[in-house]
């Protein structure tokens, strides 16, 4: 069997679970699900779900606490793909870390099998990138027995100016939006059934809190080192976070398809 045949099995066998709980107030969409804005006339859920679809991956599991995201997923459900829902466990303060926990109790998502994460408000220019980062990491867990991954940017852009100042608050430098030597994560990753197993015993379903498993799982991995960092070229990952980034990735989508 040839590598991108085995690639492509190992894509067909991976959960993809699409974290879609995010609301959209801060952007001025007030009752519209952040999930569900529109980017050239397909919500953002639908472009995340089509994109991974061309990479290979069959298997989707939406986590969200909107119905009507769930009602879009049933939508993309009649064009034939492969989607389940997860509702948000009923708390006060939920987070990404319950949500999956939840999701990961009731058989939503398969505990004993490969997960990759992925946000709809994470957008990306580079067609192949979810397969490339599945290939490393699957050769990161077979040479370095990682049990989770994440997708990395080369260098990260500040979005304003870079004063440096001495002891006499003069500025000794001015550096617009410079690049600073620092890795961003960009909202993918992937996780082994042994990193599934870690959140379950790390997140306190209990607290009042909302718990992200950025800030219980990655650490824990990180410190046993048995998490692989996969670097990205920066300008091929479009964060939707604000109007403003809405817009240019409106522009930079339409003129990347011609």
């Amino acid at each position: 069997m040839d590598v991108l045949t085995q690639l492509s099995q190992q894509a067909k066998q991976t959960q993809v679970v699409v974290m879609a709980g995010g609301e959209g107030k801060r952007m001025g969409f007030i009752n519209v699900p952040k999930p569900l804005i529109e980017l050239n006339g397909e919500t953002l859920l639908a472009r995340c779900i089509r994109y991974m679809a061309r990479n290979g991956f069959e298997e989707f599991i939406v986590l969200t606490k909107f119905p009507d995201v769930v009602r879009e997923a049933e939508k993309l459900k009649e064009e034939g793909y492969n989607i389940r829902c997860s509702m948000d466990p009923p708390l006060k303060r939920v987070g990404k870390g319950k949500a999956l926990k939840h999701a990961l109790e009731t058989g939503s998502v398969d505990p004993e099998r490969r997960v990759f994460i992925i946000f709809p408000d994470d957008l990306f220019l580079d067609e192949s990138l979810p397969l490339r980062f599945l290939s490393s990491h699957i050769e990161a867990v077979n040479r370095l027995e990682v049990w989770g991954s994440v997708a990395v940017t080369a260098g990260l852009q500040l979005p304003y100016g870079y004063v440096e100042i001495d002891s006499l608050s003069l500025a000794t430098s001015f550096k617009e939006k410079p690049i600073l030597p620092i890795h961003a994560s960009t909202g993918l990753y992937i996780f082994e059934p042994q990193a599934l197993r870690l959140l379950q015993q790390t997140v306190d379903m209990n607290t009042d809190e909302a718990v992200e498993f950025e800030n219980v799982l990655l650490p824990r991995l990180a410190e046993k080192a048995k998490l692989h960092a996969f670097i990205v070229p920066r300008d091929v990952w479009l964060p939707v976070n604000t109007l403003k980034e809405l817009e240019e990735a409106t522009k930079t989508l339409k003129t990347h398809s011609h």
